[in-house]
Order: C-alpha cells, then structure tokens, then sequence
C-alpha cells in the first residue's frame, strides 16, 4: 500500500497544484483550496488504523502480565466503554478456548488415545464449543454486574463500565490460555493463568472499584463464590429444559 507521503508528491507534482498544501495551508491560500480535495489526501490518524487497535489491545496485555499494577491505573484513568470491550476484548479472545476445543475434539479424540484425548462424540463438538464460547461470553458480563452489587458493602462505589474493565481485562490471561487447549491436559496452563486473573481482580479492585486494601480478598473471593452459584443454577436449569 502507498503511504501518504506517495500520494502528497505525485499530487504536488501535478501542473498547477504547486499553491495547494496539505495539513495546514497558509492563510493566503486556506480559502481556495477545496475541502474534498484536502479531506480526500488527509493521512489517517494512528487512531483511526485498525492496527493501532491491535496493538493498542496487545499492549495492555503485556501490561497486565509484566506490569498489572500500572496497567490498572491506565484504565482507571481512562477505562475503555462496554462496546469497545466487547468488541475488541471479551468478544474475539473468547473465541480462543472454544476453537482451540473444538480442533482437538475433532482430531485428538478417543480414537487418538482413549486416556488423554476428548472423549466427545462428533455430532456433539459444535454445541459443546459454542456452549463454551457463550458461557465464557456470560460469566465476564455477570462478573461485572457482581462487582456493581457487592462493592457497596465494602465501602465502594462502582460504575458497569468499571466493573467490566476489571471482569474483562483480568480474565485475559484465562482467555489467551485457552489457545492451548488443544489437548485436556493443557488444562494445566489455564489453571496457572487463573492464578494470574486472581491476582489481577485483586488489584483490580483496589485501583479501578476503589474497594479498600483490608477488604480486597473478601471482595474477590465473595464476588467468585456468587459467579459460581449463579454458573450452577443457570446450568442446571438449561439442562432441565434440554439446552445442556
């Protein structure tokens, strides 16, 4: 692709356009210069690229994992709104488990080893990954409607698009991990970044909610323990009606 640069010469090599000047014309001249014409050869801000948001996401990752306690205080700062996490957090690295699942039910099966492949029928591995994909899709959205009702009672005060900066951004690192689960025993890799994503609430907590130092493992652990029941109810009551 060219850049930018490209097209502002071969457009001032042209006869006639030597007075047009691209960014900010001088005064003289600003007037007489068509509005298309400057919007038409305007370079994108980094911004407005679609790579600047990739990278943008991939370097609060790295963040989180190498630096979480700066990373929280970036997004308490400036925490990203509910569609923007949606659509460039919660929405593709949830895909990574379920595609990850649905490879290995497929090719590492019973057949493959009877011990430590899948052991899924076939005509039931779509459901099963998309099962998965909604349920981790769930559980972050509920997470954050948790966070919102429990924080008051430890003193705090919490917007959703907090709650969900901090539901979201620390479930990363058991998002990323369910890239490997290509094998059932690489549920050992995501067990290690749960880890990591507790830690992340705990200090996520402290930094985007507001709750108090004394109260961060109490809050954490009381906000997991309703995700749990509400996981096991609403389980149970899509398998009665045959969803499950």
């Amino acid at each position: 692709m060219a850049r930018c640069a490209d097209f502002r010469g071969a457009f001032a090599a042209w006869p006639g356009t030597h007075a047009l000047h691209f960014g900010r014309p001088p005064a003289h001249n600003r007037a007489d210069v068509p509005g298309r014409v400057r919007t038409a050869f305007a370079c994108p801000r980094p911004a407005e690229r679609s790579g600047g948001v990739l990278l943008s996401t991939l370097q609060r990752l790295l963040e989180l994992l190498l630096r979480p306690a700066a990373a929280w205080e970036r997004i308490a700062a400036a925490p990203e709104g509910v569609d923007a996490l949606l659509r460039r957090v919660i929405l593709p690295y949830a895909l990574l488990a379920p595609i990850a699942t649905g490879i290995g039910m497929s090719v590492f099966d019973a057949r493959w080893d009877p011990l430590h492949g899948y052991l899924v029928a076939p005509d039931r591995i779509f459901a099963t990954a998309a099962t998965t994909y909604f349920t981790i899709v769930a559980s972050i959205l509920v997470l954050a409607a948790i966070f919102v009702r429990v924080a008051p009672a430890f003193g705090a005060s919490a917007s959703y698009r907090a709650a969900l900066n901090v539901a979201a951004f620390g479930a990363l690192p058991v998002l990323v991990a369910g890239a490997t689960m290509l094998l059932p025993v690489m549920a050992i890799v995501g067990l290690l970044a749960l880890c990591h994503t507790l830690f992340l609430y705990w200090l996520g907590a402290r930094h985007v909610l507001g709750v108090a130092a004394g109260d961060l493992s109490e809050f954490v652990g009381i906000s997991l323990l309703l995700l749990s029941a509400i996981s096991v109810i609403a389980g149970a009551a899509a398998s009665s009606i045959g969803l499950l």
